[in-house]
């Protein structure tokens, strides 16, 4: 909504010649001064002009144009009172003044059918807002490349209106299979051939398509695609680089390089400064970037860091974070990059959604992480659709969880059922406990360890043919095959660049075989250097997503970075990737819901 609102306040100044009452001017005293209010777009006048008129005389034209001016200025509530007045005109001015009230207030499905009212052929001062509101339907019902092609004759009958981010956001969601289809349609104009290209190629690995499609289609406005990526010369980076996780700082320190070299290294620099291992170093690292001329900023990692620099005055310098803000409430304005399990639990929800398993049953480490990504889940899962039936914590040190296995899957109740029916038959009664028959599927928020335990007393204890599903801390950094296969047959989420590197070889300038070790943090080195030029325009495309290494990218309004992961299963001790499915989306607005936990 936020671009079409835009568009249609430029776009409903324009004149409505082709609606103008054209009676005799003596015969309607005020007439004239009323349209020339609403010629010269003084709507302010124009409405209390025509309404006088309308009172005067009550033609409804006059209260159409009443209304159409008082749209201009957003009075929606005395728009829809007033046409309740007007009974008999359908022409078209009314059916675009239905259709945007319908829009303003959510009601797309009557839009549309007022909207269909409209001669799609209608020329003249009515055509851009016609084609302004079609698109908006079109988008609105995921109908992208519709909504596209309409911005497009939009962007080409006025030069002066910007939809420029419209045709993007729609473009960027088109299937790249229909994109191309489209593109060897006969009737393709030149204007819309080169949007769809730029589409198609756009955030490509092949740099030398862009250079190809910028010299053939020169002074063509979706040049934007390409034009949206801010050049730094001079980055720094602020990374633990000794201390207990410099192993890890380096993997990241490696992604990076490998990134810089593939997106052309020759004209950016970037600078390492060490924060220490628990931010002991920071004021070094943070002045000693800002005093190098750094123009970006990536990091810090590690919490005390982080928590140093939001103590700091604002710098005009932008900061990708490599970790979450504690306090979300922070109004700092950082770009935040973690490899969050929130993420994570969400992809599961999804995952689960899509296979059609609704009653999930949850077990989560007894800890204030273990608890906080339960939350997560129930609150996703219950957007959903589904339900998280029963749930149980364990505490993590032991090594027997049977107890909260037992509980969770409804043995104990079971069993005392079977106890109090054989004490009111008063007869031996051989009974079997039986796990609860409304659960689909079980999610286990574990790590290895605990996971190897977890998994072989869910058979034991009968589960053996509910299916289970899990996150990425689920995969130890070694492979261990024959440990592993106490975890066959679970699914899991993680970036399919550490599950298989060579998925992702024809996508790489560089040996990914090499990539033995670490390959989470090196995937997340090399996605902060691919993504930090592009963030402020991914910023203002909500919908859109980057393939990276560690998954599929974007970012929300408040600059957090989220993760699309692949999947895996272990078969046999080793983890496989799975096919994708088509995710169920999930959108923010779930904190009002209630939970348990």
């Amino acid at each position: 909504m936020k671009n079409f609102y835009v568009v249609i306040a430029i776009l409903l100044l324009s004149s409505c010649g082709n609606q103008t009452i054209r009676p005799d001017k003596q015969q309607y005293p005020g007439l004239s001064q009323a349209q020339s209010y609403y010629q010269q777009h003084d709507y302010a006048n124009a409405a209390p002009a025509y309404m006088q008129l309308y009172n005067s005389y009550g033609h409804d034209e006059f209260a159409i144009l009443a209304a159409d001016s008082w749209l201009q200025m957003r009075q929606f509530a005395k728009v829809s009172q007033l046409i309740l007045n007007i009974k008999q005109n359908n022409g078209p001015l009314m059916a675009l003044i239905q259709t945007q009230l319908s829009i303003n207030n959510g009601n797309y499905n009557i839009a549309l059918r007022h909207h269909m009212r409209i001669p799609n052929n209608i020329s003249g001062d009515l055509r851009p807002r016609y084609l302004t509101l079609k698109a908006e339907i079109d988008y609105y019902n995921q109908h992208y490349l519709a909504a596209a092609l309409t911005w497009i004759e939009l962007s080409a009958l006025d030069a002066q209106v910007d939809v420029s981010n419209s045709i993007m956001n729609s473009l960027l969601q088109v299937p790249e299979e229909q994109l191309t289809t489209q593109l060897f349609k006969v009737e393709i104009s030149e204007l819309q051939q080169g949007w769809l290209e730029a589409a198609y190629i756009s955030f490509s690995a092949d740099k030398e398509s862009r250079l190809q499609w910028q010299n053939r289609w020169n002074n063509h406005p979706a040049a934007v695609f390409f034009m949206q990526i801010s050049k730094y010369s001079n980055i720094a980076v602020l990374l633990p680089l000794t201390g207990r996780y410099k192993n890890i700082a380096k993997s990241i320190q490696q992604g990076m390089l490998a990134a810089l070299y593939r997106e052309g290294g020759d004209q950016q620099q970037l600078s390492f400064f060490d924060t220490g291992s628990n931010g002991e170093n920071f004021s070094f690292a943070w002045y000693g970037a800002i005093e190098s001329g750094a123009e970006f900023i990536i990091g810090p990692l590690e919490k005390n860091s982080i928590q140093q620099l939001t103590q700091l005055n604002s710098s005009t310098v932008p900061v990708l974070l490599l970790n979450k803000l504690e306090d979300e409430s922070n109004s700092s304005g950082f770009y935040q990059f973690s490899l969050s399990q929130e993420d994570e639990v969400a992809s599961v929800a999804s995952r689960l959604m899509a296979e059609n398993k609704k009653r999930i049953m949850l077990l989560a480490p007894e800890s204030e992480s273990g608890r906080k990504l339960a939350i997560k889940f129930e609150r996703d899962l219950t957007y959903l659709g589904g339900q998280v039936v029963s749930y149980e914590f364990y505490p993590e040190a032991t090594h027997d969880y049977s107890r909260e296995i037992k509980k969770a899957l409804g043995l104990n109740e079971s069993l005392v059922r079977s106890r109090q029916l054989q004490t009111i038959l008063s007869i031996p009664i051989k009974s079997f406990a039986q796990i609860r028959p409304d659960i689909d599927a079980i999610f286990i928020i574990a790590r290895p360890k605990q996971a190897r335990l977890i998994k072989p007393q869910l058979k034991f204890f009968q589960a053996e043919n509910v299916p289970v599903y899990s996150t990425s801390q689920l995969l130890s950094s070694t492979a261990e095959v024959e440990l592993d296969k106490d975890l066959n047959g679970i699914k899991f989420t993680h970036s399919a660049f550490v599950i298989d590197p060579q998925s992702l070889q024809d996508e790489l300038n560089f040996d990914v075989s090499q990539i033995d070790s670490n390959r989470k943090f090196f995937a997340f080195g090399f996605d902060a250097i691919a993504l930090y030029p592009r963030l402020e325009w991914m910023q203002r495309m909500p919908n859109h997503k980057v393939a990276g290494m560690s998954g599929n990218l974007s970012i929300d309004v408040a600059g957090e970075i989220h993760r699309d992961l692949a999947w895996a299963q272990f078969k046999r001790g080793k983890a496989v990737l799975l096919p994708p499915l088509e995710p169920v989306n999930i959108i923010d607005d779930i904190t009002t819901q209630k939970t348990d936990f």
